[in-house]
């Protein structure tokens, strides 16, 4: 009897189709785990129309790619290979939404505008401010990363940018731009107290004037196992799904499960509050604001007075204290037809 083979593209698919049903969890899989469940908010099969804000995971096609399913319909994706990552905005402790952290596979620009896409050191906050093109509607993490994937410079749309400062003892008057410097060995902006230099925080929001069309996401959770848990168990289900809790620490996660193989008892945690997405402002003393798309004002990065204005075509930038051109970021390079080129 002669040996049958089978196509190599049907042996691909069975054993795909074998791999997911076997790596496939359920929702018993999340009540086993015994904590304080709400299945309405976590559950596709009972979420109904509930609103983003109102659940704690997602149902649509592109949740495998996101790793944001809810556990009744979440399938491993052994092809994932996301280009976008979950940026936190805006004045609320999990508000999100997904923007563009890596360049084109084309790209064949500055190595320089690469690096600075992935792995932004800060020191030039406008430039570092998301950017969304205004033509699609994308978002786009900082201005290296619209470059280095094809937005038109004129498409560009800044976004705003506070610049907040933690500081019980501080009043709103007693720093302003002046006193806003850059310590290039903590890569942190800050000003100097108390001959002591305190780091302040950049938080961004979105631009009125763009239309903004990423997708939502949960941004500050804790969603992989701690690095000194060493046994797979838990490691594999932390991945494949989410159904937000917290801890009594107020500590959020992915899922139960990552919160499991971060040393947390079940009986220690909650399905998140969905109010507390809407209600947990992050608190600051003080925050100037940055925004560049403005057309008038003093310390919002467009003038340095409300009677001395830039040129044409240029902002005034607070943290350097200068008029600039904001389009390509990096020195050296302008616009030409739609793309920065070197000088």
């Amino acid at each position: 009897m002669k040996n049958r083979r089978l196509p190599v593209d049907v042996l691909f698919v069975v054993c795909v189709s074998i791999w997911s049903c076997i790596e496939a969890l359920t929702y018993r899989d999340l009540e086993a785990i015994q904590f304080q469940n709400c299945p309405l908010k976590n559950r596709c099969s009972r979420i109904g129309n509930a609103t983003f804000s109102e659940r704690l995971c997602e149902c649509d096609s592109p949740c495998r790619t996101f790793s944001d399913c809810c556990i009744d319909v979440a399938r491993p994706n052994p092809r994932r290979t996301p280009r976008q990552t979950c940026m936190h905005y805006g004045n609320f402790t999990y508000q999100g939404v997904y923007v563009y952290n890596t360049c084109s596979n084309g790209y064949l620009g500055p190595d320089e505008v690469i690096l600075q896409c992935m792995h932004d050191n800060f020191s030039d906050p406008l430039v570092s401010a998301p950017v969304t093109d205004t033509s699609s509607g994308e978002t786009y993490l900082n201005r290296y990363c619209a470059i280095c994937n094809g937005v038109s410079p004129s498409s560009m749309k800044t976004w705003k940018v506070y610049f907040a400062c933690d500081d019980e003892d501080l009043e709103a008057n007693d720093i302003s731009w002046d006193d806003i410097k850059y310590n290039s060995d903590l890569k942190k902006w800050g000003y100097d107290r108390y001959e002591q230099f305190n780091p302040c925080k950049f938080i961004y929001d979105k631009p009125s004037s763009a239309s903004v069309t990423g997708r939502s996401c949960r941004s500050n959770l804790i969603s992989s196992c701690s690095s000194v848990w060493n046994r797979s168990i838990h490691r594999r289900e932390c991945e494949l799904y989410m159904a937000v809790v917290t801890d009594r620490a107020n500590n959020a996660y992915k899922n139960p499960h990552c919160a499991l193989c971060n040393g947390v008892e079940a009986n220690a945690l909650m399905c998140l509050l969905t109010n507390i997405i809407d209600r947990a402002k992050v608190p600051f003393s003080i925050a100037l604001l940055v925004d560049v798309n403005r057309g008038d004002g003093d310390v919002v990065g467009v003038s340095r007075s409300s009677t001395e204005s830039c040129p044409s075509g240029q902002k005034y930038d607070p943290f350097f204290k200068k008029c600039r051109t904001l389009q390509c970021g990096l020195p050296g390079y302008r616009p030409v037809n739609g793309k920065c080129v070197k000088q």
